[in-house]
């Protein structure tokens, strides 16, 4: 049910993420009834496009369980609704073993940069993401499965 990843969210934005070592990167199509003013894209909505791009490229690139600790966006062009968009993320910094700093991107149907951001991500083995009790531990087991396989995403 997750509003960025989750495919049963009706209202959601059902992003399916692609990888390999270096990045990992989502397309899609903002749906028009998330749109700010005119047909551009509300600005949460892309920080959470960055910040879903940015949790997913650390959930895969370090096979951990992650929150975002901070998170900063910045604005180049504005982005239209139902235009195809390619978000991109990587790390900049393996910081510790409990933490990587990433950069996202927001890139629009012609290639240009339209929105960029970077973050911090804090890391967690799955024994502590139980211990914090905020997902089932079946769930936890299920996920640990999925980060663990060659086709995580």
């Amino acid at each position: 049910m997750c509003f960025g990843c989750g495919p049963s969210n009706e209202h959601g934005l059902k992003m399916k993420f692609f990888g390999n070592d270096d990045m990992v990167y989502a397309d899609i199509a903002v749906p028009d009834y998330l749109l700010g003013w005119n047909g551009v894209v509300h600005g949460g909505i892309l920080s959470t496009i960055l910040d879903e791009g940015m949790s997913w490229g650390a959930i895969f690139l370090t096979r951990k369980f992650i929150l975002t600790k901070s998170m900063t966006v910045n604005y180049h062009k504005p982005v239209f609704v139902k235009d195809m968009l390619r978000v991109e993320s990587e790390i900049n910094e393996r910081l510790s073993d409990r933490e990587a700093s990433m950069t996202g991107r927001i890139f629009n149907s012609k290639g240009e940069l339209c929105v960029s951001s970077t973050g911090v991500m804090a890391l967690m083995d799955m024994d502590y993401v139980k211990k914090l009790g905020f997902m089932k531990e079946q769930d936890v087991d299920d996920f640990q499965k999925i980060i663990n396989s060659h086709n995580a995403l």
